[in-house]
């Protein structure tokens, strides 16, 4: 018969396994990584736990915590709202996670991108021509003899002295 393991070892000699400190502020914006600013923004959003506090008031985080902010973090890069971010969260908390919705949400995002991707095109073809050194196109509309005007003119009151 082997003899009984000592405290704090396990029976083949081993140290038996602690559970995990609760991580700082430091080691949670390493890990996830993130800034303090967006912690404190994900608490109060709802998006995240409050964490626990030591006797000295410090925050001592979960580990699960590191995930859920990296999620939050993909979700923004993604272009979702703290808000529809906080839905599906809740969502997936509950095990209800509504997959249509999910598709909707992706839906409209890409609408965005297409929008944008169209604004930026249009941006394109108007400084295309002036990277290249052709100002014509800054005579085509009122908009756009206002702005070479604006640009143009000296500031009031930075009029060259003699």
């Amino acid at each position: 018969m082997s003899p009984a393991p000592q405290p704090g070892r396990t029976a083949r000699g081993g140290r038996t396994p602690r559970p995990a400190a609760p991580l700082t502020t430091a080691r949670l914006c390493a890990a996830a990584p993130a800034t303090r600013g967006m912690l404190r923004l994900y608490e109060r959003e709802g998006l995240i736990s409050p964490p626990q506090r030591s006797d000295a008031g410090y925050r001592q985080d979960a580990h699960d915590t590191v995930d859920r902010v990296r999620a939050i973090r993909l979700l923004k890069d993604l272009g979702l709202s703290l808000r529809e971010i906080a839905l599906l969260l809740s969502e997936s908390d509950a095990d209800t996670l509504d997959t249509t919705r999910v598709q909707a949400l992706a839906a409209a995002q890409l609408q965005q991108i297409d929008a944008r991707l169209a604004r930026l095109a249009l941006l394109r073809s108007d400084l295309a021509p002036l990277a290249a050194g052709d100002f014509r196109m800054l005579d085509a509309d009122a908009d756009r003899r206002f702005l070479m005007d604006f640009l143009a003119a000296a500031p009031a009151g930075l009029e060259a002295t003699a």
